[in-house]
């Protein structure tokens, strides 16, 4: 395989590990690396969905391993979280869950509260396709590459190979 291919695989490894919680990372290293739209959408939204569908197959699963007689803990970004769900409702919660919670616990938690499986996932499709192109959008308009130097991001080795 050619370095470059190389190269392009793991700069769209890094978008895909990242976009499995948070998806406004990956699109911020897609619009700095010069991906394209298309590329961006399918190295972000592909594997957001996945761990989508992970939390909410998987979720009460790990629930039932988990579960002792200890009283429940919410951490505090969670319980944000469903404070706002309950006052907003799962509008708000699918719109905020990708920037706030992550993408499975969204899930997770849509499942616990016996939500539509098809309104979940169409509002977290949605909620990614918003956040990911607001993040892409503004990257590149800003040219935020200029100001935020790549090396830090990607090593050496790898933009070595790139030229």
């Amino acid at each position: 395989m050619s370095t470059i291919v190389e190269t392009y695989l793991i700069v769209a490894l890094t978008m895909v590990l990242l976009s499995l919680w948070k998806t406004y990372s990956g699109p911020a290293i897609a619009a700095v690396m010069s991906y394209s739209y298309p590329e961006m959408l399918l190295f972000n939204m592909l594997p957001a969905l996945i761990a989508a569908y992970v939390g909410w197959r998987l979720g009460p699963l790990n629930l039932a391993l988990l579960k002792r007689n200890k009283p429940v803990v919410f951490r505090p970004k969670l319980k944000r979280f469903m404070q706002r769900w309950n006052r907003y409702g799962q509008v708000v919660a699918a719109i905020l869950a990708p920037v706030l919670v992550g993408i499975p616990s969204y899930t997770f938690v849509s499942k616990r509260l016996h939500q539509s499986a098809v309104k979940t996932f169409g509002l977290l499709i949605v909620s990614i396709l918003f956040w990911s192109g607001a993040a892409y959008f503004i990257f590149s308009l800003m040219d935020v590459g200029q100001y935020i130097p790549v090396d830090t991001v990607i090593p050496q080795s790898i933009l070595d190979r790139m030229e």
